[in-house]
């Protein structure tokens, strides 16, 4: 299932990249891939921080950890089919 919607999303970007024609698609392709990898290694960032802080943290504050990744989880199998 995983390979296949990964399969659907880069035949659909595929797709826009050669339908879009000019310098302002491109430049917005661009733009778009600059602001992904920012938000990637921002979130590779936080994870790195999270699992250092992870041996000094309370007892509540890890359990609020827990529920805010419980919720996390819950929101997206909801989400995902």
């Amino acid at each position: 299932m995983g390979l296949g919607v990964a399969s659907q999303v880069f035949s659909g970007v595929a797709n826009a990249l050669s339908g879009a024609g000019g310098v302002g698609a491109v430049l917005f392709f661009v733009g778009l891939a600059i602001i992904l990898v920012i938000a990637l290694s921002l979130l590779v960032v936080g994870l790195v921080r999270l699992i250092k802080a992870l041996p000094n943290m309370s007892v509540s504050g890890f359990l609020k950890l827990m529920v805010v990744t419980a919720a996390v989880l819950i929101v997206l199998g909801l989400i995902l089919p």
